[in-house]
Parts: structure tokens; sequence; C-alpha cells
């Protein structure tokens, strides 16, 4: 390529609104666009000349697969296909985005495989959730940045008494592991994994949920117009990408793990009943487990 045709081709893939990825036949990353670099929160000086794999950017949506198993990049390395999947990518900073992955073979004049082209579109599957702002000098609404529990309480009262209480699922969520992390590595700890899990909970669940902070260090969720296909479908995403978000804490890779249970809203309980229920769901969980 000329100069001249590779400023022009800098300058067009910077201007699309989708992370472009170039990787060659070794796997290693050798072009990076800009919206990679916000989707991902990986810069391209920390990305060119690494291999596509492991922590750097994980597809994986079932954590029991290796990450080669369902890598896009791969499978087209492998068999010279396009493919296109809906799929997970872990952000820099730990959370879990959703994403609708296209990667494509690059090839010569002749046909010769060259490398693995790739778009990565989180707009597809994401949506920007309104702010409902409060304030609050609780360490857990200030770590999470989410509603406080008051307006949760509110939120989840005012529902109750709508038509389309009915209609409305409600997830509670938390970590499993919070009082180690705070015994173990401290309060800061805590707090940076509790920003990780708030913001892979709003990315993951449908637009117009309403994501807030719940008593004892809990996040609560309630999805509108939710049917029981929908509801299953979000249960089992949670369960997938509750064990596979992380943070980086002295040099450490370290797991968020959550659990949560779900329920459809009904008008004749209330709030603490309701709750109540999803409290005996997630302890009756952990108890299966154990």
């Amino acid at each position: 390529m000329s100069q001249f045709d590779t400023q022009l081709f800098q300058s067009f893939s910077d201007a699309m609104p989708y992370g472009v990825c170039f990787v060659d036949l070794q796997g290693k990353i050798i072009y990076w666009n800009k919206a990679a670099e916000t989707f991902t929160g990986y810069m391209g000086q920390e990305v060119l000349g690494r291999t596509y794999r492991g922590d750097l950017l994980v597809h994986c949506k079932d954590t029991s697969r290796c990450t080669e198993e369902q890598c896009p990049v791969a499978e087209v390395l492998h068999d010279g296909n396009a493919v296109m999947a809906d799929l997970f990518l872990r952000h820099k900073d730990g959370h879990r985005v959703p994403v609708r992955v296209f990667a494509f073979p690059l090839r010569n004049d002749i046909g010769e495989l060259k490398g693995v082209g790739e778009f990565f579109d989180p707009n597809q599957l994401s949506h920007e959730k309104p702010v409902w702002g409060g304030q609050s000098d609780r360490e857990f609404e200030m770590a999470t940045g989410l509603p406080a529990v008051e307006q949760s309480l509110e939120q989840m009262q005012t529902l109750l008494h709508s038509r389309s209480a009915s209609s409305s699922a409600l997830f509670l969520i938390e970590m499993t592991e919070q009082q180690l992390f705070l015994k173990h590595r401290g309060s800061a700890m805590l707090h940076q994994s509790k920003r990780v899990l708030a913001k892979t909970v709003a990315g993951l669940l449908p637009p117009r949920t309403f994501v807030g902070c719940w008593s004892n260090w809990r996040l609560i969720a309630i999805v509108p117009e939710c049917g029981s296909e929908e509801l299953e479908k979000l249960k089992l995403i949670l369960a997938e990408v509750g064990s596979s978000c992380a943070v980086k804490w002295w040099g450490d890779r370290v797991t968020i793990r959550m659990r949560a249970a779900a329920m459809f809203l009904d008008a004749s309980q209330s709030v603490a009943a309701l709750i109540e229920e999803l409290e005996q769901d997630l302890k009756s969980a952990t108890a299966g487990k154990e």
C-alpha cells in the first residue's frame, strides 16, 4: 500500500462505529482501530503483536469450554470460513460486554489465507441505560454508582401498583465471595469488584431494565414486559457470565462470582415478601452447590 492509501484506510477505519481487528496466521494482532480501543479499554500499543487469546479478549459465553473452541478468529484460521456470533467480550476493567462478532478470512490475490479480519459491535446487543441519579453516602451505593436502596424500594413499590406488574421480572443478585474479599483483600478491592459486577449486570439485561442497590450489598434488577422464555434466557446468561468477570488486583486476576434468583412480580405480595422468597431461592441454590 502506498503512504496515501495507508492513511486513507486508517482514516476510514477509525471513523467506523465498529471495533476492527486484523490477526495474522500466527494469531497475533496486527491492527486495532480506535473503536476497538473504546469498546475494550485496551489501547493499540497494548495489544499489537500479542496473541489473540486468553485474558486479552475472551469471547467465551460458556465458561466450561476453552477460549479457543469458541473464538471466531481461531475458527476462521482453522476452517477459512466467515463466522458470525453473539458472544461476550471482557473489558480491560473486568466487566463483560455483549457483542456481535463477524470474523472473516483475509486472502491475497491468488486466494491464499493471510490472516483474519474481525468486526465487533456492542451496540447491537447492549443498550445505554437511563441514569436515575441519587445521592448517598453509603459505601456500597457509592461503589456501584447505581441508584440507592431507597430508590430501588420506591421503584418496586410503584411497579407493584401498576398494570404491568405481572409481566415484570425481578432479579436479586449478589456476589458470592464478598466477605472473603473484605477479609483478605480489603474494602478497596470489594468496592472495585462491586463496580465491575454492577457494570456487567447493567450491560447484560435488556433496555428499560432498572438496576439498583439493595440491602446487604446486593443488587436488584426489574425487567419490564418479560416473558417466561426471556426470563429463563436471562437467568442462563447471568449464570454463565457470573463466573467470568474479573478484576486485576496487585498483579493477580481475581474472578468475581455471582448468583442470582428471579421471579415474576406478584401484586398481591409485599416487597418484603417478594425479596424473602428470592433470598430463599439464593440460599437453596447455594446449599445445592455445596
